[in-house]
């Protein structure tokens, strides 16, 4: 009967390990941003998420995935569904997900995945007159 159970026990599917997931942004913008980031989709947060970055500064999150998988992209690293990018109180883009747009960290997924904003991204957003959030 005990090396029946013990049969029993080690008997299984294996299941792995899980994924880990690193996402990096970095701000070349030129400018200084501020990242709000808001939940849409159920559970809705309307109270934002803040990121302040730097010029030249990056920020990394790393992330296990569990077993089963359910897979992970940048709305994980900004916990939201939308972000308005504050370049500086001088201008800002909305994103949200999902999405097409190649300029949208939305887009992004895999592994291990940087996302730059850059001064195009600065250039291509919509001036605000100091009234950016």
């Amino acid at each position: 009967m005990t090396l029946i159970m013990l049969v029993l026990i080690s008997c299984g599917t294996d299941q792995g390990e899980g994924t880990y997931y690193e996402y990096t942004i970095i701000n070349n913008s030129g400018k200084n941003i501020k990242i709000n980031s808001y939940r849409n989709s159920y559970p809705k947060r309307d109270t934002p998420t803040t990121i302040d970055l730097q010029y030249g500064d990056e920020l990394t999150k790393s992330f296990k995935d569990d077993l089963p998988p359910r897979g992970y992209d940048f709305a994980v690293f900004f916990q939201g569904d939308s972000i308005i990018i504050n370049y500086n109180n001088e201008r800002k883009k909305i994103l949200t997900f999902p999405t097409e747009n190649d300029r949208n960290p939305f887009f992004y997924t895999g592994t291990d995945v940087t996302f730059t904003f850059t001064q195009q991204d600065y250039e291509n957003a919509e001036p605000c007159n100091g009234n950016c959030d």
